[in-house]
């Protein structure tokens, strides 16, 4: 019309993203993160709901690979293992008098599963944001922290990385406090933010001072928290009051741990050998008699029921498959990067979850829940899996070597030093650049502390 308004219409094409992880991919990852005796509780739980499914005891005739060992914090990320932190004065209970909620551990319930329960009573949580939050669930390690970078995680999902950090936001907000931290300071700080003791000291405190705390240097600490010694050594009980390792205090009813090895390595000569454990998962199959009852025309009613549970089963059936397949990949890969110490004892090379990953072109979580909670056997005694992962470190001619044969130098200095005259963090610091191998006297404290080798003023006063 003319002299009216010309309003242009515009189609706009929006496209959203939107999470799709479906039933059959969580089982199969929840099957991938299990270890095989979590996997073998898991099949039998299934075959009892499923008539489809038929279990076999485990073959007889394998070696016998079950061992009783004491549960380690040697797999525990490098960051977390700062145990002088809470040894010193045995000031870092997690003592009997845990918090109220501890009480609902007090059958072997898995610290996987009680989060899971507490998400499902979050009724703020959409079906999504759910499946993201136990998704994170899955990627946490045994300590309870998140040690895959939520980039690679929403690269893995496509979806934007701003759901995935909602979502941990969810999981941090869980019991117990500081589950889902990416780190000893974020674990702490979140501890801290859920009481009385959110104080700007203390927050200090834990971001700059835990190696300090680590070595006993209370002069340190007074200088870089810029207050009286009392109220470092206030500080410092309220830290060491708190849990380094959220997951602490599962299967509390028994201190020992059967380990099933995933694989035997044996050697043959200059060849390495990798068996996987047939003994450590019952043998599953589908029940003939019940296939042959799909598409019977005698029994109508129940044709729907009966596909559903045969569908089930193959999907059940895939997962363990799959599992089996991505672990043979994952131990292949390890035995191959690391045959001088299998073949030969040398210290283990720098070998990263994100270096493997892209070498067996799987996502940094996959690997993450491949080695989760699992060993292998290895001339007689059982080996975690994170083990073989260590960090590399540059040498002063730009070769690379393991953070873990830092950590052999490291002692054979400290075994080898004057008792009377014990050497400091830095006179080992100097040493250790000496061989070649640049690390500060921070690290040099933290590689101590994870060797259980008190400081050198501990030394000096035991030996007298």
């Amino acid at each position: 019309m003319k002299g009216g308004l010309n309003v242009p219409l515009e189609q706009h094409l929006e496209q959203t993203q939107k999470l799709v992880l479906n039933q059959v991919m969580q089982q199969s990852l929840h099957c991938l993160q299990l270890s095989a005796l979590e996997l073998s509780s898991y099949l039998q739980e299934e075959a009892l709901s499923n008539p489809f499914l038929d279990l076999e005891d485990a073959p007889p005739g394998e070696p016998e690979t079950e061992e009783k060992t004491l549960r380690s914090d040697e797999d525990l990320p490098i960051d977390i293992r700062e145990q002088m932190i809470w040894d010193a004065g045995r000031g870092g209970n997690v003592s009997s008098d845990a918090p109220d909620s501890m009480a609902a551990l007090s059958h072997p319930q898995s610290f996987t599963d009680y989060l899971n329960s507490q998400l499902g009573q979050q009724v703020l949580l959409n079906s999504e944001m759910l499946s993201l939050c136990r998704y994170l669930v899955g990627c946490l390690n045994s300590a309870g922290y998140l040690d895959c970078p939520l980039q690679e995680l929403a690269e893995e999902l496509h979806v934007p990385v701003f759901y995935l950090e909602q979502a941990l936001y969810a999981v941090q907000s869980l019991d117990p406090p500081g589950v889902g931290a990416r780190s000893l300071s974020e674990c702490l700080l979140l501890q801290l933010a859920q009481g009385k003791n959110f104080s700007a000291v203390n927050i200090h405190l834990v971001q700059a001072g835990l190696p300090l705390l680590a070595e006993g240097d209370y002069a340190g600490l007074v200088r870089l928290l810029g207050v009286q010694l009392p109220e470092v050594q206030r500080a410092v009980s309220v830290i060491r009051s708190l849990n380094p390792i959220p997951s602490r205090g599962f299967y509390t009813e028994d201190d020992v741990e059967y380990i099933l090895p995933e694989a035997i390595i044996r050697r043959d000569r200059d060849h390495l050998v990798v068996e996987m454990n047939e003994r450590a998962l019952p043998r599953i199959s589908l029940n003939r008699d019940y296939c042959a009852l799909v598409g019977n025309q005698d029994f109508p009613d129940a044709q729907d029921y009966l596909r559903e549970k045969m569908i089930d089963a193959k999907n059940l059936l895939s997962s363990v498959q799959n599992r089996r397949e991505t672990l043979s990949r994952v131990l292949s890969a390890i035995v191959e990067r690391q045959r001088g110490y299998f073949l030969h004892g040398d210290s283990l090379r720098p070998m990263t979850m994100r270096q493997l990953s892209d070498q067996l072109q799987l996502s940094t979580s996959t690997v993450s829940r491949a080695v989760r909670e699992k060993s292998v056997q290895f001339n007689g005694r059982s080996i975690p899996l994170r083990r073989f992962f260590t960090a590399s470190l540059q040498t002063t001619d730009g070769q690379a070597i393991s953070a873990d044969a830092a950590r052999q130098q490291l002692q054979r200095f400290i075994s080898a030093e004057d008792a009377a005259r014990p050497l400091s963090d830095e006179a080992l610091s100097q040493a250790l650049s000496g061989c070649g191998i640049q690390i500060s006297r921070r690290t040099v404290a933290k590689y101590r502390a994870e060797l259980k080798i008190a400081a050198a003023g501990a030394r000096k006063r035991a030996s007298g």
